[in-house]
C-alpha cells in the first residue's frame, strides 16, 4: 500500500446525533468524533459560524500533522471529487519505518 490511511469523521452535533446518523446509514465503517464547541471545524475554516454548523469537508493530514490535501465543499456523489481525493491519498508522503537492527561482529569472536 502506498499510504497508511485513519479515517475520521467529525461533526458538531451531540453524541446521540451521530448515533442516530450511523444507524440511519447502516453504521459507519470509520469512528465519529465530537466537536462541540466548534473549535476544530473553525479552526480549519468550514464553520458556518452563523448557522453553527460545519460544511461538509474533508483533509489529508499526513503522519506529521501537516494538512496535504483539501475540499471544504465536498460532496460525496461526485466521481470527480473522489478521484481527486484517491489521487491525492495516493501522493501522502509514507511513514519512515525504522531500519532492522544489523548486527556487527563480536570483535572478541575470532
Amino acid at each position: 500500500m502506498k499510504a497508511e490511511t485513519q479515517v475520521l469523521g467529525i461533526s458538531v452535533d451531540h453524541i446521540w446525533a451521530h448515533k442516530a446518523y450511523a444507524k440511519s446509514l447502516g453504521d459507519l465503517p470509520f469512528p465519529l468524533l465530537a466537536d462541540w464547541d466548534k473549535s476544530v471545524s473553525r479552526q480549519y475554516g468550514v464553520l458556518m459560524e452563523g448557522r453553527g454548523v460545519a460544511q461538509r469537508s474533508l483533509f489529508l493530514i499526513d503522519y506529521l500533522g501537516h494538512v496535504r490535501w483539501r475540499n471544504p465543499h465536498y460532496d460525496w456523489r461526485s466521481q470527480e471529487q473522489y478521484g481527486e481525493l484517491t489521487e491525492a491519498m495516493l501522493g501522502l508522503p509514507m511513514i519512515p519505518r525504522p531500519k532492522p537492527a544489523t548486527p556487527h561482529p563480536d570483535p572478541a569472536k575470532k
